[in-house]
């Protein structure tokens, strides 16, 4: 096993932020944009889905604004599979917010997301915009029941224990399995190898596909000075039956970021979770 260090720094200690804050100004000015900068249109299969998207004011008015938006050429998702009525937002007097819609129609969505790209072209001659861009992932999903693949669930590693970590990546227990954003997305806490440094592991249940994704950040190192270890989505995935949720696996790569610890590939990790 390597000697893995925890890294002990200034941000390890302070309560992190994302990195969109909404700017605060004094006074009267005004300032417009979007409340979050990614967003997920699920659409079912072989059927639609609709997403709003809110646009934020930091002053009240006493009539309505309208925010002008643009549809960015970079985008990418196929005009089959969507539909915006509109591009322009009214924020109504006396509210800080508005919102516009975006319909998702399952023509040939595919469970690999297709990107739409917006920003804000105007507000008003008072009004200050933002220049930050709001992505929304247009992607299929296949529903799975309400409360389905939450709870307790004991976990086992499947794999055999990788000689670089001498121990069992996630360790064997009973995890609690939660609701974690969209509607097929679950998430569940564990230690990676054993270090006392839990972590949140994100995963997305697309038809019959289990998929973590996002990458995990262990913060630990085997030679300080590198870019922390970190964990994340496999070249496979794991598997599950949408209509029985005793049981699924799911496939995580470690050493994404290796932390100087000399592992030249990432070690390929399957887990099996049981319903307790």
């Amino acid at each position: 096993m390597k000697k893995i260090i925890l890294l002990i720094s200034l941000a390890l200690i302070i309560t992190s932020c994302d990195d969109h804050q909404p700017p605060t100004f004094g006074g009267e000015q005004t300032f417009v944009y979007f409340s979050e900068l990614q967003r997920n249109l699920d659409v079912v299969i072989d059927d639609t889905g609709t997403l709003e998207v809110q646009i934020n004011t930091t002053t009240l008015s006493d009539q309505d604004r309208t925010v002008q938006l643009e549809l960015l050429e970079d985008s990418n998702a196929l005009p089959e599979n969507y539909e915006i009525p509109s591009l322009a937002v009214t924020i109504p007097a006396g509210e800080y917010f508005g919102s516009f819609v975006i319909n998702g129609i399952d023509n040939s969505v595919e469970i690999s997301p297709r990107l739409l790209f917006f920003r804000i072209v105007s507000a008003g001659s008072d009004a200050v915009i933002s220049e930050e861009e709001l992505e929304v992932s247009i992607r299929q999903i296949c529903p799975i029941e309400d409360g389905f693949f939450t709870g307790p669930y004991l976990l086992e590693q499947v794999t055999p224990v990788h000689p670089a970590n001498g121990t069992e990546s996630l360790p064997t227990g009973v995890v609690d399995l939660f609701e974690n954003g969209g509607s097929t997305e679950r998430a569940f806490q564990s230690d990676w190898i054993s270090f006392g440094n839990a972590q949140t592991y994100p995963l997305d249940f697309s038809c019959n596909d289990v998929i973590m994704t996002d990458i995990v950040d262990t913060n630990l190192v085997c030679v300080q000075g590198n870019p922390s270890i970190t964990l994340g989505p496999a070249p496979t995935t794991g598997s599950y039956d949408t209509l029985d949720d005793s049981s699924f696996t799911f496939i995580m790569a470690e050493y994404l970021e290796n932390g100087g610890c000399s592992v030249p590939d990432p070690l390929i990790t399957e887990f099996q979770l049981t319903k307790q």
